[in-house]
C-alpha cells in the first residue's frame, strides 16, 4: 500500500479505496450528525479535539455503510469496520466506569427533581441532566482526549483515525434513538436506573415535609373599574408566545411504553410522522 506522511495532519493517508460494504449506514447523510441535545453533545466531543480530516473521512465511512456491527456493553463499544483490506479493521471505544459512590450521588441529584424521572421514562435526556453528574463529580460527556481509550487493528498510526471516527459518529446517532444506552455505557443499565430514580423519589414523598406558608394574598382592583375593559385582552395576554413545532424526540410515547407486540413498531412510528405533519400543516395553512 503506498502511503505519505502529511505533519500537518499528523496521520497516514491511504490511497487505495475502501472496499464495498453494506453495513450500518448513518441516517444523517448530508450536514451534522446527531438529532437530539445529547447525540450532538457526544459528537461535539469528539469533534472538538481537533483531529481534522480524520473526522471527514470517517463521516464519509459512517455514510457509507462500512461499520459492519455496533456493539455496546458497559465500559466499551465494539465494532468492525470495513477499510481497504480484505479483513474488517477491529475497533474499541473505551470509557471509564461510574463506580457505586459515583452513581449513588449522581441519581440522588437526579432524584431531586421530579421532571428528570418523567423525562427519562418519555426517552428523552433532560437538558440539565449533566448537572446531576457534576454532583458526582464526574462528566457525562467525554471532556479530553484522555477520557476516551480507542483501538483499532488498521496501520494507521494515528488515534482516532477514520475507522474509530465513523463508530463515534454512528454511535452518537444510537444514542439519538436511546439515551439510556449513554448510562448504560457508564455502567447503569436502564431497569437500574429507573428502578434508583423510583426508589428515591417514593422515599422522598414518604417523608413528611414542614407545611408551607400561607401566601400572600395582593388586594386586586375593584370590579366596577374593570368593567369598561372586561372584554379587551390583559398585558399578560400579549406576553404569550406560543411555540408550535414537532417535537424534538418522534413518537415519544412509543419510546415510553417500549416496544409494541406484532413488530408493528416501524409502522406505528410511521403513523405518529404523518399524524404530526398532517397537524402542523393544518395549523399553519393559512400563513404562506
Amino acid at each position: 500500500m503506498s502511503r505519505r506522511r502529511d505533519f500537518y495532519q499528523d496521520e497516514w493517508f491511504e490511497h487505495r479505496p475502501r472496499l464495498p460494504a453494506d453495513g450500518i449506514k448513518a441516517k444523517s447523510q448530508r450536514g451534522d450528525f446527531g438529532a437530539s441535545w445529547w447525540g450532538k453533545r457526544w459528537i461535539s466531543a469528539l469533534e472538538s479535539f481537533g483531529y481534522g480530516s480524520r473526522l471527514t473521512r470517517g463521516r464519509t465511512y459512517a455514510r457509507g455503510g462500512a461499520v459492519l456491527n455496533l456493539d455496546l456493553t458497559p465500559g466499551q463499544v465494539t465494532a468492525k469496520v470495513q477499510g481497504s483490506q480484505t479483513t474488517p479493521y477491529r475497533v474499541t471505544i473505551g470509557v471509564a466506569l461510574l463506580n457505586d459512590a459515583q452513581w449513588t450521588q449522581a441519581i440522588a441529584a437526579m432524584a431531586a427533581q421530579a421532571l428528570f424521572a418523567a423525562k427519562l421514562l418519555s426517552g428523552e435526556m433532560p437538558p440539565t441532566i449533566e448537572e446531576a453528574f457534576e454532583a458526582a463529580r464526574v462528566p457525562l460527556f467525554p471532556r479530553n482526549a484522555s477520557d476516551l481509550k480507542t483501538t483499532c487493528s488498521c496501520p494507521d498510526f494515528a488515534n482516532p483515525c477514520k475507522h474509530i471516527a465513523a463508530v463515534h459518529y454512528l454511535l452518537g446517532e444510537r444514542f439519538d434513538e436511546d439515551p439510556f444506552l449513554l448510562f448504560a455505557l457508564r455502567g447503569r443499565s436502564k431497569a437500574q436506573l429507573i428502578e434508583a430514580l423510583r426508589a428515591l423519589r417514593a422515599d422522598s414523598a414518604a417523608t413528611p415535609e414542614e407545611p408551607a406558608p400561607a401566601p400572600m394574598v395582593e388586594q386586586g382592583p375593584a370590579l366596577a373599574d374593570l368593567l369598561a375593559t372586561y372584554d379587551e385582552p390583559g398585558a399578560e395576554l400579549a406576553q404569550l408566545a406560543p411555540h408550535i413545532a414537532a417535537p424534538e424526540l418522534e413518537a415519544a410515547l412509543l419510546r415510553r411504553f417500549g416496544d409494541p407486540p406484532a413488530s408493528i413498531a416501524a409502522e406505528l412510528r410511521a403513523v405518529y410522522r404523518v399524524i404530526t405533519q398532517a397537524a402542523l400543516e393544518q395549523l399553519f395553512a393559512g400563513e404562506e
